[in-house]
């Protein structure tokens, strides 16, 4: 097996038992977006470290109060991550045709810039997509 696949698993399963043990708002180790907190205003990401720590302990609710984004995005995610270890323990050439379509990351920055501007609305329901 590829070294790297080794490291990165190794490095997975470290941040899973540290963002599982450490809640983020209660440890100073935790970096803290520098564009909330010299601007005052969420990015996209605000609210990931809180959502990773709320979906490991059970509390999907609360971990879609914090970043909706990353939790709606985490199903996508491993399916994607499912077929891609399928491929390579059955040495078969698994591709999800639609990921690599040329359009698909326009969408998806499109997704990211359109939550980073609607979670900032400061007016009702955009205040639910805050941090």
């Amino acid at each position: 097996m590829n070294t790297k696949y080794i490291l990165g698993f190794v490095i997975v399963i470290t941040l899973g038992v540290v963002y599982y043990n450490f809640n983020p708002e209660m440890y100073f180790f935790f970096p803290e977006c520098p564009f909330h907190k010299f601007l005052d205003l969420d990015c996209p990401g605000c609210g990931s470290q809180r959502a990773i720590h709320a979906i490991l302990n059970g509390q999907i609710m609360a971990a879609l109060d914090y970043n909706l984004l990353l939790v709606m995005s985490i199903p996508l995610l491993l399916i994607h991550l499912f077929f891609r270890i399928y491929a390579h323990l059955s040495k078969k050439d698994v591709i999800l045709n639609f990921w690599y379509n040329p359009v698909v990351p326009k969408i998806i920055l499109i997704i990211v810039i359109v939550f980073w501007i609607i979670r900032n609305i400061p007016a009702y329901p955009f205040t639910y997509l805050a941090a």
